[in-house]
């Protein structure tokens, strides 16, 4: 005969295993929406040299106080704006606009994707 501890032990350890299946399971499709949504910069013609186009401009000192600037000032008075008109609103070489328009875009793609709801993943404990 199983007494109640061993019941509720049994229950607790079931709805621990589903929950770490339900976590991985988010954790999959979070990844795998990621790598369906990101935008490629990798255009036909460059074959991969935009990759280092890319790296040098972030790597400029100033590139997170600019692309931290841009998005707090340009973006929320300018939301469709195109890497052109950024390069003359901000005072930037296009590349660069282009690339910080790349960059801010795919964050908050992070950030949307990262705020997704657990509750939608979850089982309620109190089995």
């Amino acid at each position: 005969m199983t007494s109640l501890i061993d019941y509720l032990g049994s229950k607790k350890e079931e709805v621990e295993e589903v929950l770490k299946k339900q976590e991985e399971s988010r954790k999959q499709l979070l990844d795998e929406e990621r790598k369906n949504t990101r935008q490629s910069i990798n255009f036909e013609g460059f074959d991969g040299k935009l990759d280092l186009l890319v790296d040098g401009i972030r790597k400029i000192p100033n590139y997170n106080n600019l692309k931290g600037y841009i998005r707090q000032n340009i973006l929320p008075k300018n939301p469709g704006i195109d890497y052109k008109n950024l390069s003359t609103l901000a005072g930037v070489h296009k590349g660069v606009a282009l690339v910080i328009l790349y960059d801010l875009y795919n964050d908050k793609l992070e950030a949307e994707l990262d705020s997704i709801d657990k509750d939608n993943y979850s089982v309620p404990t109190d089995i």
